[in-house]
């Protein structure tokens, strides 16, 4: 009685990015009449077929993806990579068993043909399968976890940046108020003009108003700034792999502009504070409120875009 048993390797490829499973198939095919010679030419047409086919389907499928996955760091699509291949080669094993078994049961048939005696033996066929499941490498692995890490700080660095943000709405606020109460002093200055009431602590009133609007226009111009480094390196993180939505970009992009702008926006109320202070002091009868009031509309508008910005600084998260 000759006997078969079997176990053939349908991984024989290597994979740089993958942890490979150790598939095998294992055939076992036995006659009580049947000798090793006649055994051997039953089985060599399956022997023939399973190298081929791991050559052909299984071999290449892996390597495809193995080319695929090479240098991917985000989680999401290296698991679905992972499931994909998976997939795949559950679907080109799947019939592999059965196949064996009728192919071995085809060569026989075949051979007996040569041999009527052969009709009147037995052989007994059986195939099993043995998969694991194809893992990540070590390498995907790391860049996985680095770019986790990475993920985690942007989330870090862009909540650090939305609490600025906060801060410098807070600093454009007195800004503000500060812009309406040199006005007001000013106008103030010219009703007391144009009434010949005018006294030296209406003009050291628009003096003081003034050079404290000018500290609390730089102090958010500064506050502003502070976040320029922080929303850099949030840009250096999707360069180095970060996915960024074009919601998230776009806002990081719009506010680094407005940074920029806000060294112009400066320059235009120190020019603003300025003009109000000289024309007060050279008021003489009537004051030109119409030109102060266009200097202050000026900064005005740039202040009011650059808050609308700011207030979307939330976007980033």
């Amino acid at each position: 009685m000759a006997k078969v048993n079997k176990s053939f390797d349908l991984i024989t490829v290597k994979a740089k990015n993958f942890e490979l499973p150790d598939g095998k198939i294992t055939l076992e095919v036995s006659g009580k009449e049947i000798d090793t010679s006649l055994l051997a030419r039953i089985m060599e047409p399956v022997y023939a077929y399973l190298n081929d086919y791991r050559k052909v389907a299984i071999g290449p499928a892996i390597q495809k993806y193995d080319k695929q996955i090479e240098g991917m760091s985000d989680k999401a699509e290296v698991d679905k990579l992972i499931k994909l291949v998976n997939d795949e080669l559950k679907k080109l094993v799947k019939n592999l068993e059965k196949e064996a078994q009728n192919r071995i049961a085809a060569s026989w048939k075949k051979i007996q043909k040569e041999n009527k005696e052969y009709t009147k033996w037995k052989l007994k066929i059986g195939a099993k399968i043995t998969w694991g499941v194809i893992k990540i490498g070590k390498s995907i692995a790391a860049l996985v976890a680095s770019a986790g890490a990475k993920v985690d700080e942007y989330y870090k660095i862009a909540k650090s940046v939305y609490g600025i943000a906060k801060e410098v709405k807070k600093a454009v606020a007195k800004e503000a108020k500060l812009r309406e109460d040199v006005m007001k002093a000013v106008e103030k200055m010219a009703k007391a003009t144009k009434d010949g009431k005018v006294g030296k602590s209406h003009i050291t009133k628009v003096e003081d108003t003034v050079k404290e609007y000018k500290v609390k226009l730089t102090a958010a111009r500064q506050k502003a700034s502070s976040m320029a480094k922080p929303l850099e390196q949030l840009l250096q993180l999707q360069d180095d792999g970060v996915a960024l939505t074009k919601k998230q970009e776009k806002q990081i992009n719009d506010m680094i502009v407005q940074i920029i702008e806000f060294n112009t926006t400066e320059k235009n109320g120190r020019a603003f504070a300025d003009f109000a202070l000289k024309k007060t002091k050279e008021a003489k009868g009537q004051l030109d409120l119409k030109t102060i009031k266009s200097h202050a509309e000026k900064v005005k508008k740039a202040i009011d875009f650059a808050l609308r910005v700011f207030e979307e600084a939330s976007d980033i998260l």
